[in-house]
């Protein structure tokens, strides 16, 4: 055999091995905090990304919006939060392991490589080989993996989800925290205004002799209580407004000049919707899809490991060249016999999260039928509460009225008509806080169905008395 032959069995193999080289090269991306910080304290509602993101889901959208909505914050949130940037990355992730659970294994290029020091005369020295391992994989192993894959990445989707509507529900939850204590404070603002005059009125009639000390005292104690009421109040709307641009991934003064529509916290008492409410809390919700979606994984994770009861085959064709002969060859290799364990113990284990998974999707349909019972009965509660509240105060006004109109004649003094006035704002506190208390049970009742009340059908609706 012409002794160049080695070479060009060498240039062979390495021209297979350059073909199978990367074509993928890592790319550094080092993350800078300080340009991190700089990036989050000049973050707004006006930057032009958020535009065209918003653009691009609200089309025909003005811009920039007079007053910000729920439905506009929530865009917004999912623009700039860092939560669902993370939980988008868990999901590429998933989406992935489709991938690569979808690969077939590559073969293996063995290149024995020999040389005999006392060669028999007329032989060559050189002993080489090239040969390949193809792995083959059997009962359907291959489908069962990008099965369990493609249902984790489901699983992963249906979690970005359902981290996009706890943001929502958390956005909403501040929003009408902001609501609340703005009404509240203003409320409590004249209040204290009417307490002070109060407080005046009887210091006068104190010195005058037609007042006691005692009532004096009692009037203190009564601003005091207010003015303590109103700086709760303006101390919760402040951390509210905090929170609320935390939430949107906003600097804390992100908020500042910026128009909020409070218009949906407005109808306190609109329809419940039909008794499709409890198939919404247990098919609708992202987080009983997704446990849906985990289990559906945890059975193909069980066929998997039932297949591999069965050895994988590996075929070996090849070529050596032996001192100058030359030695085709077709092997079967690598055969593992299942002569001590037949994979009893990975089964077990799959069969164990299998039982796991169909629990926890028990656990959280459970937890959704709960959620919703809580919302439901917390909103008849309240919003019994809020008819009680009405009435009175519709009760107290007559009765304001009735005594301006007595002081108009004379026959009231201005402490008898304060008094009445503070009686109406306290019955106008009141029932303030009887419809937050009814726009709070509302929140609840969405995040058991995880959808907007106002996003289902009118026809779907029913007026519940």
């Amino acid at each position: 055999m012409p002794q160049n032959n080695p070479a060009r069995c060498l240039v062979l193999a390495a021209c297979l091995s350059l073909g199978a080289c990367a074509s993928q090269r890592y790319e550094a991306r080092p993350l800078d905090a300080a340009a991190g910080a700089r990036k989050l304290e000049t973050r707004s509602l006006s930057a032009p990304g958020l535009r065209s993101f918003i653009e691009a889901r609200r089309p025909g959208q003005a811009w920039p919006p007079q007053q910000w909505n729920l439905e506009l914050l929530t865009l917004a949130a999912f623009h700039f939060n860092g939560e669902l940037e993370a939980a988008g990355a868990r999901l590429a992730a998933a989406e992935a392991a489709v991938v690569t659970a979808g690969q077939r294994p590559n073969p293996v290029l063995q290149l024995p490589f020999q040389r005999v020091l006392d060669p028999k005369d007329s032989e060559s020295p050189w002993t080489l080989g090239l040969a390949l391992d193809i792995p083959l994989e059997t009962k359907g192993k291959r489908g069962h993996r990008v099965a369990e894959a493609s249902h984790r990445a489901a699983a992963a989707r249906l979690q970005l989800a359902s981290t996009a509507w706890r943001l929502r529900s958390r956005l909403r939850e501040q929003l009408l925290a902001l609501w609340t204590n703005t009404e509240k404070a203003r409320l409590l603002e004249q209040q204290v205004a009417l307490d002070k005059s109060l407080a005046a009125m009887f210091d006068k009639r104190l010195r005058e002799g037609y007042a006691s000390v005692r009532e004096l005292q009692q009037q203190n104690l009564a601003l005091i209580q207010s003015s303590r009421e109103l700086l709760a109040a303006l101390r919760t709307m402040q951390s509210a407004r905090i929170e609320l641009a935390r939430l949107l991934g906003l600097p804390p003064a992100g908020l500042d000049g910026v128009q909020l529509d409070m218009a949906a916290f407005v109808q306190a008492d609109p329809p419940l919707p039909a008794p499709r409410l409890r198939s919404l809390a247990l098919l609708n919700r992202a987080d009983v899809l997704a446990a849906l979606e985990s289990y559906e994984a945890s059975q193909a994770a069980l066929q998997l490991e039932v297949a591999r009861q069965y050895p994988d085959l590996h075929l070996g064709p090849g070529y050596t060249f032996d001192q100058g002969v030359r030695k085709p060859g077709f092997d079967f290799s690598g055969i593992e016999l299942p002569l001590f364990n037949r994979n009893e113990g990975p089964i077990a284990e799959a069969r164990a999260r299998r039982q796991e998974a169909a629990a926890a999707v028990g656990l959280v349909q459970g937890k959704a039928w709960a959620e919703l019972d809580d919302g439901l009965a917390a909103y008849r509660t309240a919003r019994d509460a809020l008819r009680e509240a009405d009435s009175l105060f519709r009760s107290q006004q007559a009765r304001l009225a009735h005594t301006e109109r007595a002081f108009g004649l004379g026959e009231e003094d201005s402490v008898a008509l304060a008094d009445q006035r503070k009686a109406s704002l306290a019955a106008r506190l009141s029932l303030f806080e009887a419809e937050g208390l009814v726009q709070q049970a509302l929140g609840r009742i969405e995040d058991a169905i995880q959808r907007p009340l106002s996003a289902i059908d009118a026809s779907e609706t029913d007026q519940q008395q």
